[in-house]
Formats: C-alpha cells, sequence, structure tokens
C-alpha cells in the first residue's frame, strides 16, 4: 500500500517484491518514554483532514488580504466577517461562510525552499540529512497513537493520503502499517476483488502463502510486518463497501469543482463518514507556486483559477461533513509551507517565497470560527500580533501540537528505540534555529 495505487496484480507479487513497500529496515517496536505529561490535551476531534496548499498560497491574496496599486479590480473585496476583508471574486462561497472557518494569520515557518519547508510542516520537524527516513510524519504518528482503537470491522488504513508524490514524508522508524495510503484521485480506485473471481483469488493467495513457506526464514520482526501488511491488503481487496467509499458521483463531482482536489474532498468526506478506521487524510493542492503572471487569467493556472478550485472543493467538504454531524468531531487544517512575498509584484508580475508570514485556516473539532487571529503589518510582511497566549509567531510546531492535542495526543510524548539511537519526540522544542515552547493555539477554540 506504501504509496501505490493497489492491484491485484501487485498484491500477487513475490514475497521479497513486497518488501519494497518498507522503507526501513525493520526496527523493534517503539517504545514510550517514561516521562510525565506536561499539558492538558483538548481531545475534540476524532479524525483530522490536513489540506496542503503545495507551493504556498499568497496570503496578502487571500485570506490576509493587503491592498494597494498591485490588487486587482476585479477581487471584489468585502468584508466578510467582522473585521475580515476578503476577495469575494477568488472565495465566493468560502466568503459566504466564514462562520465555520477560523483564519490563523500569525502563521511563520522556518524554511524557504520547498522541499525542507514541505518536509518541516508534515513533520513538525526541522529536515536533517541524518535522520530524514527516521522522522514519521504527523500523519504516521496519529495512526500510531490510534493503534489500539482500530475496531473488527475497520477496513481502511488509519492514515490515507491523496495526490502525493513519490517525496512525500512517510512512516520513518513506526510500523509499515502507519504509513500512509495514497491515493491518485487522476486514477482508478477499483482493487476490491470482483465477487466472481474471488475463489480464484482465494487459492492464488493460499498458494503464495505455500510458496513464501518455502523460502528462506526471516527474522521474526520483519515476518510480523510483512504478514500485517499483506493481512490489511487482503482485508481491503476483500470489502465490498470499499467500492462505495471510494465513488466519485459525477453530480457531486460538479458540486466539488470537477479537479482532482475536489474529488480528493469528496472521498475525504466519504472516509469520514465511513468510520471504518481513518484516522488523518491529508490531501495536496498544489499549484500555488506563482513566481511569474499570479494574476495572468490568461496562464493555465493563477491566482484565480488556484482559489476557486480551493473555494469550490473546501466550502463543499465543510457543508457536508456540518450537513451530516460530522463536522464537530473532525478538525480541517489548510495551509502552505509558506507565504508570498509582499507589497508590489514582481518584475515577472509574480511573487516569491516569504517565510516570515502567512495564513491558514481551522475549522471543525470546536473551532470557533468567523474570525481572524492575529495581525501582520501593513504589507502583510511581518507578524505583529500572534493573537495568542505565546506572544509569538505560530510554527509548524505549535500547528502540530494544536493538531494532536485536538486529537487527544499528548504533544510532548518521547518515543526510544530509534535508529539514531536518539529520543523522537513528538514536537522537540528546538526548531532549525531556536529553542521555544511549542504549544497548542488554544485561542482557536474562542
Amino acid at each position: 500500500m506504501n504509496n501505490l495505487t493497489l492491484t491485484r496484480r501487485c498484491l500477487l507479487r513475490s514475497g521479497a517484491a513486497m518488501l519494497a513497500g518498507f522503507d526501513l529496515a525493520p526496527l523493534p517496536s517503539p517504545l514510550r518514554a517514561a516521562v510525565g505529561s506536561r499539558v492538558k490535551v483538548r481531545g475534540s476531534a476524532d479524525q483530522c483532514i490536513f489540506i496542503f496548499l503545495g507551493g504556498g498560497m499568497s496570503h496578502v491574496d487571500s485570506f490576509d488580504l493587503k491592498e494597494g496599486a498591485w490588487t486587482p479590480q476585479d477581487f471584489d473585496i468585502r468584508e466578510a466577517a467582522p473585521g475580515v476583508k476578503a476577495p469575494t471574486a477568488l472565495f465566493p462561497k468560502l466568503t459566504k461562510n466564514l462562520g465555520k472557518v477560523a483564519i490563523l494569520r500569525s502563521l511563520e515557518t522556518w524554511e524557504t525552499e520547498h522541499g525542507r519547508a514541505t518536509y518541516y510542516l508534515h513533520a513538525a520537524h526541522p529536515p536533517s540529512p541524518a535522520r530524514l527516513a527516521e522522522i514519521p510524519s504527523v500523519g504516521a504518528v496519529v495512526a500510531y497513537e490510534f493503534r489500539d482503537r482500530r475496531k473488527t470491522d475497520d477496513v481502511l488504513p488509519p492514515f490515507i493520503s491523496m495526490n502525493y508524490g513519490p517525496d512525500q514524508v512517510k512512516q520513518g522508524f513506526l510500523d509499515s502499517r502507519f504509513t500512509p495510503l495514497n491515493l491518485d484521485t487522476g486514477g482508478s480506485f477499483d482493487f476490491v476483488v470482483p465477487d466472481g473471481e474471488r475463489a480464484r483469488f482465494e487459492r492464488r493467495v493460499a498458494h503464495l502463502r505455500k510458496l513464501e513457506g518455502a523460502g528462506v526464514g526471516l527474522d521474526s520482526d520483519r515476518e510480523r510486518q510483512i504478514r500485517a501488511f499483506f493481512a490489511d491488503s487482503l482485508t481491503m481487496m476483500g470489502a465490498p463497501e470499499i467500492r462505495t467509499i471510494l465513488k466519485l458521483d459525477e453530480n457531486e463531482r460538479t458540486r466539488y469543482g470537477a479537479s482532482r482536489f475536489g474529488d480528493a474532498c469528496i472521498l475525504a468526506r466519504n472516509i469520514v463518514a465511513s468510520g471504518r478506521g481513518t484516522r488523518f487524510i491529508s490531501i495536496t493542492q498544489g499549484g500555488w507556486d506563482f513566481h511569474a503572471n499570479i494574476y495572468g487569467k490568461s496562464e493555465k493556472s493563477n491566482q484565480y483559477s488556484k482559489s476557486l478550485e480551493l473555494d469550490a472543493g473546501l466550502s463543499a467538504l465543510l457543508g457536508d461533513l456540518e450537513a451530516r454531524s460530522l463536522l464537530n468531531r473532525t478538525l480541517v487544517v489548510v495551509m502552505g509551507e509558506f507565504g508570498r512575498t509582499t507589497g508590489p509584484i514582481t518584475v515577472s508580475k509574480g511573487r516569491d517565497h516569504h517565510r516570515f508570514a502567512m495564513s491558514g485556516l481551522f475549522a471543525g473539532a470546536g473551532i470557533v470560527g468567523g474570525r481572524a487571529i492575529g495581525a501582520t503589518d501593513q504589507f502583510g510582511q511581518r507578524v505583529l500580533d500572534g493573537g495568542w497566549s505565546k506572544k509569538r509567531s505560530v510554527y509548524p510546531e505549535d500547528v502540530a501540537a494544536t493538531i494532536y492535542s485536538a486529537l487527544g495526543i499528548d504533544w510532548t510524548t518521547r518515543l526510544s528505540n530509534t535508529p539514531s539511537g536518539r529520543f523522537f519526540e513528538y514536537v522537540e522544542p528546538q526548531s532549525g534555529t531556536n529553542f521555544f515552547e511549542p504549544a497548542e493555539v488554544a485561542e482557536l477554540y474562542g
């Protein structure tokens, strides 16, 4: 299941080939270090949907709008909530429903290069060459924490991602069952064995098991991981209800924007509604890296088209979750890896990378919407007011702590038995450049 669409042919490859699903050699099971909890977790969510705006959305052209001579006249700027101006032409649906959403305008990150900043956001740890393969993503940690709460009818993996590439941050040193199943919404999800082929399929599985049993014995931990990987795959392939969960209705596709991102939002809604074991869903909406022609409507992709795509998918997702009484137990987080340069656009008519300020959207699980938290200067270049108890910017570590807390996870937890021999801290108080005390952004809850 490792970042590939499942097929029956893939499953029936030799046992040796299946080892490619593991990113690290097997290790003894992680152990929770004997340290006392220093925090009180919130526990307001049962699952989290994390939407990654790959490339870095321009905060000053969206949710921290800064008007100037550079601002297109057709942005149709209005007050969408008390004290919150927004370009309603770019977000016509979201701006009408900001009561569900809290805007966090005091976000800041440590990196300005895409790869490093993306890694930092998903892992909540600085990218260290010595530990890149060791550190798990936030989604994998969530899957690990919920491992003992799996039900007998949970047929879906605890961590599902959509539209990520091969450089995705996965399970690190954790067990391979916590790696994300990555679905490409441009492909097919028809990996459930048809009823007419079930008997033949079961015979082939039995034959494969005999062949593997005749091979060279593996160490017990690796055998256990392979058996678990194999069993999870068989469970999904034998669960007819997955066809319904991963079904994309054409009318709904239109309502969600008829895009890969919109399709991912439909699947996320279905997965949450099914309640079949998934606790963390991560969706990529890429294409926000507008170094040139950011307002160019003749371009295939621009600030208008990406904003409208986000607007359609996200607003439909939030509306459906609320209508089905699921939003109150689902945390939704939307943000990119950094912001964009501010003020007048560049000579290339675009905006470059900017780490000192960006915006994010938070909804569900008790979040109080209809307001903006934090403030930047008149150009959106620097955070002036963090808007929360720490009196500073909010960093990726704080976002991770907020996610963990909502899911009832102690973000100060440390695990041992890592390849490097160092403790793995879910959120550590040392960034790439500074020491600080990460915390949940409690102000999101009012």
